[in-house]
């Protein structure tokens, strides 16, 4: 750790906002598709790959450890927050049992977190920092895991968080005119999965109060091979020097960690970015370094 203030000096990877006429994004590979399609509502690409943009922008930053501090970081005022919440899963690669318990234990938390009325969980996946690109699997003949992302990024924009609404409502997750007329929101809850410690790639968040709205823009991922082309939009924000980047040191699995990736409760919508990133810890042969980081995140709605 750099400092008594516990801060740790790492680089982290903003997208670079797109020259006039192009799009912030990339092609992505079917078979890492099949792991992200599902967190974004369905939509056809009718862009032009040619006019993707995915030019980066890499700062030497420094992220604070929030557990150092007088004043906790909280979901209404930061976008984010951290909870001890035990699970009773013992096997986070088992879909069934995940699905079973693991779905209704996190929309508990949730609940109890944000003071929401219904919260449904409707789709989980998992990272393993031994995945060296966003396209490896632990298993591919099992269950697969992706990659810890080393960039920037929110999982919705202003548009797309309301299709996945939209789309939850249509495909029966959500009751049909559960929602109407209600504040809603999208919360991520992440949980390690190891039994040690987090050390490699933690996760740093944004605090969503020191975002401008006016410095996010689309990231589009695009499934070129599909019949018809699909896409999915995360969204990118561009550096600032007034972000304040925060992580929780040594997270543990009995923690969980809520952000919101949609917050539709305030007005504009609120986003919590956020990037695994690399500590004096980590080191290039991960033979010789600290534990791989595994862990799992949830995606619910959040009704009020």
């Amino acid at each position: 750790m750099a400092s008594a203030a516990r801060r740790v000096l790492t680089r982290l990877t903003y997208p670079q906002r797109p020259p006039a006429g192009f799009q912030n994004g990339r092609i992505v590979t079917p078979s890492h598709w099949k792991k992200i399609g599902s967190i974004f509502p369905t939509e056809r690409w009718l862009g032009d790959v040619e006019k993707l943009h995915d030019e980066e922008d890499t700062r030497n930053l420094h992220v604070s450890d929030a557990r150092v501090g007088n004043s906790a970081p909280t979901l209404a005022r930061n976008g984010f927050e951290l909870r001890k919440s035990p699970s009773t899963v013992v096997d986070f690669f088992d879909d069934d049992v995940i699905m079973s318990k693991y779905y209704e234990e996190t929309s508990e938390l949730v609940k109890a977190a944000t003071g929401a009325r219904d919260v449904f969980v409707f789709q989980h996946m998992r990272r393993d920092s031994n995945a060296l690109n966003k396209d490896t699997t632990r298993n591919e003949n099992s269950t697969p895991s992706h990659g810890a992302v080393q960039r920037v990024h929110a999982d919705y924009t202003p548009e797309n968080g309301p299709m996945k609404l939209q789309e939850l409502e249509a495909t029966g997750v959500v009751p049909e005119g559960h929602a109407a007329n209600r504040r809603w929101s999208i919360v991520n809850v992440w949980r390690s999965i190891a039994e040690q410690p987090v050390q490699t790639l933690p996760l740093a968040v944004l605090d969503a109060a020191t975002v401008v709205a006016d410095d996010c823009f689309s990231y589009a991922l695009v499934y070129a091979e599909a019949s018809p082309p699909l896409v999915g939009f995360n969204n990118g924000v561009a550096y600032s020097e007034d972000h304040a980047w925060y992580y929780y040191s040594q997270m543990a699995k009995d923690e969980a960690l809520l952000l919101y990736t949609y917050d539709g409760s305030t007005a504009p919508p609120r986003f919590v970015f956020h990037t695994a990133f690399a500590t004096d810890d980590d080191v290039a042969d991960v033979a010789q370094g600290p534990p791989a980081r595994a862990s799992i995140e949830c995606r619910c709605l959040v009704l009020f």
